[in-house]
């Protein structure tokens, strides 16, 4: 008897919990009614633009130093700190994708930015870029965002829907931008487009691949020195790899490697498949080609050819009668060039090994025979029949002598201002690392020596293929 009570009590506790949940349930879907199934699709990405800093969730974890290379650009180390949940520091860009069903078009009416919970404050390594960053992800970033127009956003106040207008049609796709920012909430947050289809409104989320997007104020010192910035190329740059570089009496200094505008030359120890790479991108105009010389140097290689050298200086604003001295010094040299496997691309029609002219470079730079030429004493350029590349080990060749500038004017409000010159370096028969050396005096007579490298290694490039019978190349091309 006493068992049979049990199993009733039991049966009757059984029944009125499920009559609550269903009770419960009834009372939810009255209140937060939830949207009719629907056939429209969005997916979200976030994108590397200007300005860029993430910040780690967790300390002692840092990024490969194989990614902070010049070369490389910050495609690696975006899509790395991506897929480590690095959290965006101040603000975040997403572009995002609807699909309409085959069946019939779909118009996106709003979109609002939903701010979820709060997190912890990310107390990682801060990672980020500087310089033009004029480099493009995969997926919705290979349509056409030059004419799309972002929507702002911001997680401390103001609105945060907006109304739209987003034609979709039937089976096809659009794309749109938002940016949002914040100087106060580290937080997640996702977005919901408002969809009318087949005359019914639907809620679409878009957020980081079920995850939502995060969020959090800026950093509070900033990664980048102002030459960084002034860069004319993507830096990649990590805190706990040793940035920003340290700034003496004011003055910050900044060098890089720029290829040529429309092609790009690498060379590499062990055989590659770029065109593995390049892929569908191919009818991209400069992504194809910006994606197989990076998986060549991802692999090891090493930028090849001529290359502007440019070097960027930054100081009091509008300051007259600074003085530059720079120098590039010698600190490898690998011969074998036309033994290792070469790699070329360029738009159709473009030749990649084609003389190039950087119009209004004067600066010339032989590092094969140690030569130069420029608005300063070039020396003798007689040919030696004894010298080899090995020889200029540890010699420089100027880049700036007893050279008198104008720091130009800051931004509004005051700040550094900056001064640049460009050289053009052209390996011919071997592989070079090399520095460069920087003195700056201020007409105050402060001094700052500084060398400046790539992340704390030579940078290094390559010969082109005028001077070489390579032995392995290969040549691709954009259509």
């Amino acid at each position: 008897m006493t068992r049979a009570r049990s199993a009733a009590a039991v049966t009757a506790f059984v029944l009125v919990l499920t009559l609550c949940s269903v009770l419960t349930v009834t009372v939810l879907r009255a209140r937060f009614p939830v949207p009719p199934a629907s056939g429209v699709q969005a997916t979200g990405m976030a994108l590397l633009r200007d300005p860029w800093t993430a910040t780690l969730p967790k300390p002692g974890r840092q990024p490969p130093a194989a990614l902070v290379r010049d070369a490389l650009g910050c495609l690696p180390l975006f899509r790395w700190a991506s897929e480590s949940r690095a959290v965006p520091r101040g603000q975040a860009t997403v572009a995002y994708v609807v699909g309409a069903p085959s069946s019939h078009a779909v118009v996106v009416r709003g979109i609002r930015v939903v701010k979820g919970l709060r997190l912890p404050v990310p107390r990682g390594d801060d990672v980020g870029c500087a310089g033009n960053y004029g480099e493009r992800l995969p997926g919705p970033t290979k349509y056409d965002l030059k004419s799309v127009s972002p929507v702002r956003f911001s997680l401390d106040a103001g609105a945060t829907s907006q109304s739209t207008t987003l034609p979709v049609r039937a089976g096809g796709s659009a794309t749109g931008l938002v940016s949002v920012t914040t100087a106060s909430c580290t937080c997640a947050w996702w977005l919901e487009l408002d969809v009318e289809e087949d005359g019914r409104q639907v809620t679409v989320r878009v957020d980081d691949d079920g995850r939502p997007f995060t969020l959090a104020p800026p950093v509070t010192t900033p990664l980048a020195t102002p030459a960084d910035e002034e860069l004319h190329g993507p830096r990649p740059l990590s805190r706990a790899l040793g940035d920003p570089r340290p700034m003496t009496a004011g003055i910050s200094a900044a060098a890089m490697l720029l290829p040529k505008p429309e092609s790009w030359e690498a060379e590499s120890d062990t055989p590659q498949d770029p065109a593995h790479t390049f892929g569908t991108e191919a009818a991209l105009r400069g992504v194809g080609c910006r994606r197989m010389y990076a998986s060549v140097l991802q692999a090891g290689g090493v930028p090849a050819g001529d290359h502007e050298l440019r070097l960027e200086i930054s100081g009091p604003g509008g300051m007259e009668g600074a003085v530059l001295d720079a120098r590039v010094r010698l600190a490898s040299v690998r011969e074998g060039a036309g033994q290792r496997y070469r790699y070329s691309c360029a738009p159709a029609g473009v030749d990649a090994h084609a003389p190039y002219d950087w119009p209004g470079v004067q600066r010339k730079l032989y590092p094969d025979t140690l030569h130069a030429l420029g608005p300063f004493p070039s020396g003798s350029l007689r040919y030696d029949p004894d010298w080899t590349p090995e020889q200029g080990v540890g010699g420089t060749m100027p880049l700036a002598v007893d050279e008198k500038f104008t720091f130009l004017e800051g931004p509004v409000g005051g700040g550094p201002g900056t001064s640049g010159i460009s050289a053009v370096i052209s390996p011919e028969q071997a592989t070079f690392g090399f520095t460069v050396e920087v003195t700056v005096t201020l007409p105050t007579g402060e001094r700052a020596e500084l060398t400046l490298s790539d992340h704390g290694k030579p940078f290094l490039l390559g010969p082109g293929t005028a001077k070489l019978q390579p032995s392995h190349q290969e040549d691709l091309h954009e259509r």
